[in-house]
């Protein structure tokens, strides 16, 4: 009988711990911060990271992961991720944590590396006001990273194009998701004309409560069902950047459990700056 039950108990704790997707607690983390063989990374921009960060983790802002182009968020090709993975440190043969602020930094990161074949790589629930609020240690000093050789050809099963959305939006089975802030989707905001004609607007500021974690499957499903996007669609994702796009990315294919979720890259910045009609 005893025995039956703490197999019960290690099978409610498994299930539990999966239903957290690829995202890692602050107390977790925080037992790990000196584990060589965990790599923490601040996808925020350097200047904020010189501020403060969390302890042992290096700065890594995602806007390295863009090309040059008059377009801005538009990722490099695999050559070019590659090289500036290495020079950042990166290290697929170890857990990867990633943090920010809200999560789209992470979240575009997290996506970028699945891409490249990352298999164990984790955004921290909360980022780095969660980590603060716990009085976790944080620090100005940088660290350095180690250089490394990173080879990888990016498995683009999830990556779409213009074209591709342009063919695929008008599909019934298709939902194409707008992750951006309200005013952007609606266009009041000086930086929007609007929204992808037929997307439906799903902020990512909604995926957080009011303690900055990540909400529970349960409100998160209900969420996405009253908007339409069930998992028996294929779902596109896009915002300014694809950042926000990156965390529900994150959210929905690790946490809720969805199989067909794609990211449009060039997002909102590529179709408006080709003139196509916007709503």
């Amino acid at each position: 009988m005893k025995r039956l039950s703490i197999i019960a108990a290690l099978v409610i704790y498994t299930l539990g711990a999966a239903a957290q997707g690829d995202f890692i607690s602050v107390k977790e983390l925080a037992g790990k911060i000196n584990n060589k063989e965990v790599l923490i990374i601040d996808a925020r921009k350097s200047t904020e990271y010189k501020k403060v960060h969390i302890r042992n983790s290096i700065n890594f802002p995602v806007e390295e992961l863009s090309s040059k182009t008059p377009i801005e968020g538009m990722l490099k090709n695999d050559a070019e991720l590659c090289k500036v993975m290495g020079a950042h440190g990166v290290d697929f043969n170890k857990e990867i944590v990633l943090y920010c602020n809200k999560g789209s930094n992470a979240g575009r990161m997290y996506w970028i590396m699945k891409m490249m074949g990352a298999s164990n790589v984790r955004l921290l629930d909360g980022n780095l006001d969660a980590w603060k609020a716990a009085r976790k240690p944080v620090t100005r000093t940088p660290k350095m990273p180690k250089k490394t050789t990173v080879t990888a050809k990016l498995n683009r099963s999830s990556y779409l194009t213009m074209n591709d959305v342009k063919t695929k939006k008008s599909n019934g089975n298709v939902v194409l998701v707008d992750a951006r802030a309200d005013n952007y989707f609606n266009g009041t905001d000086p930086k929007s004309k609007g929204h992808i004609e037929g997307a439906i607007s799903i902020n990512s500021d909604l995926m957080r409560d009011d303690k900055g974690l990540i909400k529970t499957a349960d409100d998160l499903n209900k969420l996405f069902a009253s908007k339409g996007v069930t998992k028996d669609k294929e779902v596109i994702l896009y915002c300014q950047t694809s950042t926000r796009a990156g965390l529900l990315y994150t959210i929905m294919t690790t946490k809720l459990g969805y199989t067909n979720v794609k990211v449009y890259d060039g997002a909102y910045n590529e179709w408006v700056t080709a003139n196509k009609v916007v709503s």
